[in-house]
């Protein structure tokens, strides 16, 4: 009997540890879907939505993204859903091995848009940071999407050739 109500116990304590994590209120596939269109004349590759959870002082999250030789990228991320403004730095080195005054290829410090992008000027695997501010008790959880599109350059788009032939 006494093993049963231990399970019991247990049970109601997870049970109350689920219910009091916050979960984040946020339409993911509306993040995404906003994220593919602002790739425009970009195709589609692959995205990443991330719950921010704020805490009592501010997070870097690390995310790798290997890109291939050769081809265009862009990065596009979603913002709109962050009750807090997560600032996104992309660097070509992981955490681990900047040095101290390594600068990043982009930043999106001071910036107050939703959705922001970058296109990088080399292929190689490049690193996103999400710095994530300090918040309070009564911050809500948000989540961001990261959505990346490539162009192949062997492929010329037809604007492309129009202002090519107009240029001759």
């Amino acid at each position: 009997m006494k093993n049963i109500s231990k399970i019991i116990g247990l049970f109601l304590i997870a049970l109350t540890f689920f219910a009091a994590t916050p979960e984040a209120d946020c339409d993911k596939k509306a993040l995404k879907k906003a994220g593919i269109a602002a790739l425009k004349p970009f195709y589609y590759s692959s995205a990443k939505i991330t719950e921010i959870n704020y805490q009592y002082k501010t997070i870097k999250k690390e995310i790798e993204v290997p890109l291939f030789k050769g081809e265009k990228y862009r990065l596009v991320f979603n913002r709109s859903a962050l009750p807090l403004n997560v600032d996104i730095e992309i660097h070509d080195k992981d955490m681990e091995h900047r040095s101290a005054g390594h600068k990043p290829l982009f930043s999106s410090k001071g910036s107050e848009e939703d959705i922001l992008s970058f296109e990088p000027k080399k292929s190689r695997t490049l690193y996103v940071n999400y710095i994530i501010p300090k918040g309070k008790r009564d911050t809500k959880v948000g989540c961001m999407a990261f959505v990346l599109g490539y162009q192949l350059t062997f492929i010329k788009d037809e604007d492309e050739e129009k202002k090519e032939e107009s240029q001759e």
